[in-house]
């Protein structure tokens, strides 16, 4: 499969319409947009990760893990862009995807329809409930067919796992089901034409496919927004919104490139329209902090959130053969089959009143974490678990059953007849989103005490029941914990509403301009799982997939553009591997004074009156080492910003800027020099060019520190040296500053350990190479 995404470097200035999030949302207003002709550019926070990259082991888990604890404490634990992000402090704790792709790429991938009576709700706008049958109909016909569902195989080999929950499910009285799973299960060319493998059945659908035959947005809709022209960019996390005149001003931070280790301020693109698509904790967290940076909002933005009645339990060591632990890392030929992580459901949602409906499934423990969650459920099940069957030599079955799983691992004995249950139900949907800190975090005290969870609890120890096995519930809902929930499934916090006064956005997904009223912010649009007034009792991504089908048309037909929804054929082979890159984030700061013509040290004297600071903090990468080297420019490209008052009151972004390092272009004989070159744009328009140089050279005394870090400047008024000379000084770099410049270099697109390190000892040892032979062997 092709790579989609550009680095955060290769951002334009402005573009005709932004995404921000690439989940279901976010890829279908990509790929709708771009191929109704528009320039579309995707920011997402995370990375992007193809199959193959995708964690097996319990260690590569836990790298791709972080954590937000209570925004008081301050404290965040792991890989900033890891894959897995939990949000803890609340009230309930969320978790959510981050990468390319968003959480589809940890679902679950069932693809089931919600109860028709859902849309019956009055919290959906009369828009919308009118709309069922028209173009909500047709965002459910599209939807299906790019992530193509269906149900597990009868054809497929016989699971275990599925096996266990119809027996529970005749033994409860509840209807069985195979439902649709947005999982490829033989070969071909999908709707997006990108060629996929069938499901090898090893059951780590929530750890990321290796495999490629999950129907993540990963596989269709997105490499469709790239086909159709969309730009995509990773590690871009946006940070707030702001009103410009007729467009909007996004605010962003790079991710894993250090600028935050220098303080560095927030950078900033334009765009003429805003689809906000980061999730249901990620967008109202973006539009809060935009909120109370003055954006006028709705007062319900926050409000309406629901964890959709989900409950994750366990009936621990059954009487029966389960296999549902995924194979992680182990030869797939080695392990009984599993299937994806669902692959049945009973299905009780034929309930008189509807609100007492729910789903049932079972689900497969991923490979990469089976071991932490054998050591957990064995702990569990001796503290808080209830034995559902009785008798000396059922006991002594089950212990034996758990030593065996001690010594033998997670595919043995009692892990291997667990079942794990995953419910969705239909909570009140009453709990808020509200900024703490600088993160959103869910208020809503006593949720897990709702009657709902009570029924759940009561149908799922039924379940267990059916089995022989010890009920376990999900260790977070307890009464020490104050029956915390585990969400998986957020909705609401920008839920749909008729006015200002009931929802944050209209049923098109446009956003509500002030507090009571219709009016709305033009341009500015929301489309995930946050605009959902409630919850679905089901698993969401179909549905939410069906709203946001249903808004970008809508945004289509308000704007007069077509989307050509015309089929495509099957997409090119994938490009090489990307060249090796080295990146790394400088810091220089110093003076600058209205002069044209003065000497640089003396214009930039910092006990002049007139000098005025001037600093930037940039990230400097050679997009290709081989290339960088052999140019004899040696051209390294810069982004960043510049903080200078007397040009703005707010940082200047860095447009294409260039760095050309240890060059003997300009430099003197026996010298070599180094190049900065930024273009600049405040963020009223108005447009500056620095040019600074480095004279690397030998002259008489200990000159090797301040050759190196000290930068003479000289700033011109318009976009490049053309211009009249406005500014000029010097920047300096200490000591400090240099060791935390080096603490963010890396090596990009290494295959291995031993690629990377290779590559920074080759990085640098032209760069201190050239040193050596600048400032000791010519010397000798």
């Amino acid at each position: 499969m092709r790579r989609l995404s550009s680095p955060w470097s290769d951002l334009q200035a402005h573009y005709s319409v932004v995404v921000v999030g690439s989940g279901y949302g976010g890829a279908i207003s990509a790929s709708r947009l771009a191929r109704a002709g528009q320039q579309v550019c995707v920011l997402e926070r995370g990375r992007e990760l193809l199959p193959g990259d995708y964690p097996r082991t319990e260690s590569e888990f836990f790298k791709e893990l972080q954590v937000h604890f209570d925004p008081e404490s301050g404290l965040d634990v792991g890989n900033p862009t890891g894959l897995f992000e939990v949000h803890r402090g609340g009230d309930v704790s969320v978790v959510n995807g981050c990468g390319l792709g968003g959480t589809s790429l940890i679902n679950a991938s069932v693809a089931l329809r919600p109860d028709p009576r859902v849309f019956l709700d009055t919290r959906w706008p009369q828009a919308l409930r009118d709309d069922v049958e028209g173009l909500l109909e047709d965002g459910f016909a599209w939807a299906e067919h790019m992530l193509r569902p269906m149900p597990y195989p009868e054809s497929s080999p016989p699971l275990a796992t599925l096996n266990a929950l119809e027996r529970a499910a005749k033994k409860m009285g509840g209807t069985f089901r195979r439902p649709p799973l947005a999982v490829t299960f033989e070969p071909g060319v999908n709707a997006a034409g990108v060629r996929q493998p069938g499901c090898s059945g090893c059951g780590d659908c929530m750890t990321g496919c290796n495999v490629g035959a999950k129907n993540s947005v990963l596989m269709n809709y997105l490499p469709d927004a790239v086909r159709h022209g969309a730009s995509i960019f990773t590690e871009v996390g946006v940070r707030y919104l702001a009103r410009d005149g007729g467009r909007w001003r996004i605010y962003y931070r790079p991710m894993n490139a250090g600028r935050e280790r220098f303080d560095a301020p927030d950078l900033w693109l334009t765009a003429d329209r805003v689809i906000l698509a980061a999730g249901t904790v990620g967008t109202t967290e973006i539009l809060l902090r935009s909120k109370a940076l003055g954006l006028p909002l709705s007062e319900q933005l926050g409000k309406r959130f629901s964890n959709n009645g989900d409950v994750m339990a366990f009936g621990y060591n059954t009487d029966v053969v389960i296999n549902g632990v995924g194979h992680g890392d182990k030869p797939h030929d080695t392990l009984e089959p599993v299937g994806p992580t669902i692959s049945g459901i009973i299905d009780d949602r034929a309930t008189p009143n509807q609100e007492d409906g729910m789903v049932i499934e079972n689900g497969v423990i991923p490979g990469a974490m089976a071991r932490p969650v054998t050591a957990l459920l064995a702990a569990a099940s001796a503290i808080s678990g209830e034995d559902t069957d009785r008798g000396i030599k059922d006991r002594l079955e089950e212990m034996a059953r758990m030593a065996e799983s001690a010594l033998r691992g997670p595919y043995f004995g009692a892990m291997r007849n667990t079942q794990t249950f995953l419910v969705m139900s239909h909570d009140d949907g009453s709990g808020e989103l509200r900024l703490a800190g600088d993160r959103a975090r869910v208020h809503w005290p006593d949720a897990g005490l709702q009657p709902v969870f009570t029924r759940v609890d009561e149908r799922l120890r039924r379940a267990t029941e059916a089995l022989g096995g010890t009920f376990v519930r999900n260790p977070l809902w307890s009464k020490l914990t104050g029956h915390e929930l585990l969400c998986t499934h957020p909705l609401g916090g920008c839920a749909m509403g008729e006015r200002a006064e009931e929802g944050a956005v209209d049923h098109e997904g446009r956003l509500f301009s002030g507090t009571s009223g219709t009016d709305v912010h033009e341009g500015l649009y929301v489309s995930d799982g946050s605009v959902v007034p409630r919850p679905l009792g089901t698993n969401p991504l179909l549905t939410i997939s069906a709203v946001a089908e249903r808004c970008v048309a809508l945004m289509a037909r308000r704007h007069g553009w077509t989307v050509d929804y015309s089929p495509v054929s099957e997409a090119p082979a994938p490009l090489p591997a990307r060249p090796l890159s080295v990146q790394f984030t400088e810091t220089m700061y110093g003076y600058i004074s209205e002069t044209a013509d003065e000497d640089f040290l003396r214009a930039g004297d910092p006990e002049r009156l007139e000098t005025t600071p001037f600093r930037f903090i940039v990230t400097v990468e050679a997009s290709d080492l081989e290339t960088m080297f052999a140019h004899p420019l040696h051209p390294l490209s810069i982004s960043g910003c510049v903080q200078a008052p007397v040009l703005s009151s707010r940082p200047l972004t860095v447009e294409g800027g260039v760095l050309h390092l240890m060059t003997k272009d300009q430099a003197r004989a026996g010298g070599r020099r180094m190049r900065y070159q930024l273009p600049l744009v405040s963020e009223s328009g108005e447009r500056f060019f620095m040019d600074g140089y480095k004279d690397v050279y030998d002259d008489a005394g200990p000159d090797l520190w301040v050759d190196t870090t000290r930068l003479l400047v000289s700033v011109y008024r318009g976009s490049d040296a053309s211009g009249p000379c406005v500014y000029r000084g010097y920047l300096r770099l200490n000591a400090k500053d240099f060791t935390v410049q080096l603490s963010t270099l890396r090596v990009l697109h290494a295959r291995d350990t031993a690629q990377r390190l290779a590559a920074l000892a080759r990085f640098g040892r032209f760069f201190f190479g050239t040193l050596f032979e600048t400032y000791v062997r010519k010397a000798a």
